[in-house]
């Protein structure tokens, strides 16, 4: 619900937009019409005459001719005299307003300009209701003086949020304060209208219907009528590898949990052992709007074991804050920690990169664009991440380490940035293509190997395993080309290429899928090779991703 500001008086159609302005540049013409109905043509005539009128040229004429052609005659420019605008009874200077003072009598200017006043200091501070009214007090020469008045109105203030359908599904509270919608606070028109697209950002909830708004007592009350959407996920799968004497626990853990205590809380678990000695495990909380505030919080814990090389440890904690509805940015606290497990040989200190104990102390800062979807879908989406990485890395075992791996500075500077965008659209009915571009850096003058992006698997690189590439950057495109074959599944083929190093230079993985959704969750199973530019495709080296992922 939008109340505009209404411009009244002597000019009741203000507010009315026409095509006629390119007539403005011509002073006398003929146009002619081909009219089946003389009330046809003289509406077109009143049209532009009143067109003409309200653009300043206060002296046009359009007459029908005996051919049933339109002469017109624009006349000269009118200028406006100082607009004078009250509040009430109160004169109030609005700078935009004064400034037309000597140009031309454009009341559809001038109407923009009260529209936006009056949406900026009442519509949005408690006075839904209020209008200006212009009036023309006098016409002289070419001259144009004009009165604005502005009603308030009555002030209005928030009095409830009320959840219809699955009113259960969130704290009302905690969706208030998401929606700006603040108890006994002066009602916003902006918040309200921005009800509808701070839902769709929501991955737990959907709108049946739009809002209702309504009045009584100088209070608003707001109802929406909710729909709980299934987006928590959890896919597992275990294995055990026989090595010599023992048996080896693999497998992977990803659980993506979405409106914990009905509050917005998100967390994400993700573990995978990939080898006997090799893992990864990633951790996330999150929580938009906490503690009735604008501000949100993120905390993150990752944890990288590579075979009985080294042990990586990755700690964020950070705050975040939307600007608008769907953007947001970010600030965290990093301390990312590498350590050696063990020694290395005269043999592996010539032939692999430093590996070095280090610590570093970042401050990240981050940018949201929307959300990213929670499974594929058959519809237009966008969303971006950029983010910026400033911090301080010291190496701790700098004395112990191998004299060829001294040749850096123990104490540096470090800098990092990543950029991630994601388009997709709909072709035709059942098509849909996906492009996912993506940029990563990090930059260091005592770069080790374990400090490196690292570039590998279903996440970013298919085709490969995880972790596959270490690089200090790499550039990233994925392609999906989907056919749905109904709302919810799609077959797909795939195609990522990457920019890396010179050492290692362009790769490329190409293959298909299959997505199947159903009402509890979807199965996904992928092929995709990956290879090195130039070199030739040996399909037994694809690799296959599959699995089911429960939603609920």
């Amino acid at each position: 619900m939008y109340i505009p500001a209404k411009i009244n008086a002597n000019l009741n159609r203000i507010l009315q937009k026409s095509l006629l302005f390119s007539f403005l540049y011509f002073s006398t013409f003929s146009f002619a019409y081909s009219q089946n109905s003389s009330d046809s043509l003289l509406q077109q005539r009143n049209k532009i005459q009143d067109s003409l009128i309200r653009s300043g040229f206060w002296e046009a004429k359009v007459v029908i001719d005996q051919n049933n052609d339109l002469q017109i005659e624009k006349g000269r420019p009118y200028f406006w005299k100082p607009i004078q605008v009250y509040n009430g009874q109160i004169p109030i200077a609005v700078q935009n307003v004064e400034k037309l003072s000597g140009k031309i009598a454009n009341q559809y200017v001038l109407n923009k300009k009260l529209r936006n006043y009056v949406r900026m200091n009442y519509h949005r501070k408690g006075f839904p209701l209020a209008k200006a009214n212009l009036s023309i007090s006098s016409l002289d020469e070419n001259q144009v003086e004009a009165i604005v008045r502005i009603n308030p109105q009555n002030f209005i203030v928030y009095d409830s949020l009320e959840i219809d359908g699955d009113s259960r599904a969130v704290n009302v509270p905690y969706l208030s304060n998401l929606l700006s919608l603040r108890y006994n606070e002066p009602f916003d028109i902006k918040a309200y209208n921005a009800i509808g697209n701070q839902i769709d950002q929501i991955q737990y909830l959907r709108l049946a219907s739009s809002p209702t708004l309504s009045f009584a007592n100088n209070k608003a009350k707001i109802q929406v009528n909710l729909q709980k959407v299934k987006s928590n996920q959890f896919d597992a799968i275990i294995g055990l590898i026989p090595e010599g004497n023992r048996t080896n626990l693999t497998g992977q853990v990803d659980a993506r949990l979405r409106n914990l205590f009905k509050r917005g809380v998100g967390l994400d678990v993700f573990w995978q052992k990939y080898s006997a000695n090799s893992q990864i495990l990633n951790t996330s909380f999150r929580q938009s709007h906490a503690f009735k505030s604008p501000l949100g919080l993120n905390f993150g814990f990752e944890l990288l074991q590579e075979d009985s090389t080294f042990l990586q440890t990755d700690l964020q904690l950070g705050v975040q804050y939307f600007i608008w509805s769907n953007f947001s940015i970010g600030m965290a606290y990093q301390r990312l920690s590498n350590n050696i497990l063990r020694g290395f040989s005269e043999e592996e200190i010539s032939n692999l990169n430093p590996l070095r104990s280090s610590n570093t102390n970042a401050v990240l800062i981050n940018f949201y664009w929307r959300n990213e979807l929670t499974y594929p879908q058959l519809s237009n989406y966008s969303f971006a991440t950029l983010n910026f990485g400033f911090g301080n890395k010291k190496i701790t075992n700098f004395s112990a380490l191998p004299t060829a791996w001294q040749n850096v500075p123990e104490v540096s500077n470090s800098f990092s940035t990543g950029i991630k965008l994601h388009f997709q659209r709909v072709l035709g009915k059942r098509i849909l293509l996906e492009a996912v571009p993506q940029y990563a850096i990090i930059k260091n003058p005592a770069l080790s190997q374990n400090d490196l992006l690292r570039l590998g698997g279903l996440q970013n690189l298919r085709g490969f395993d995880r972790n596959f590439f270490y690089s200090r950057y790499y550039g990233l495109l994925n392609l999906n080309y989907r056919y749905f074959l109904d709302q919810r599944s799609s077959f797909f083929l795939l195609t990522d290429l990457a920019k890396l190093p010179k050492n290692i230079d362009w790769v490329y993985a190409f293959g298909a899928g299959v997505d199947v959704k159903s009402q509890n969750g979807w199965f996904r199973i992928i092929y995709a090779l990956g290879n090195q530019l130039g070199n030739k495709p040996e399909f037994s080296q694809g690799k296959v991703h599959f699995g089911y992922i429960a939603v609920f």
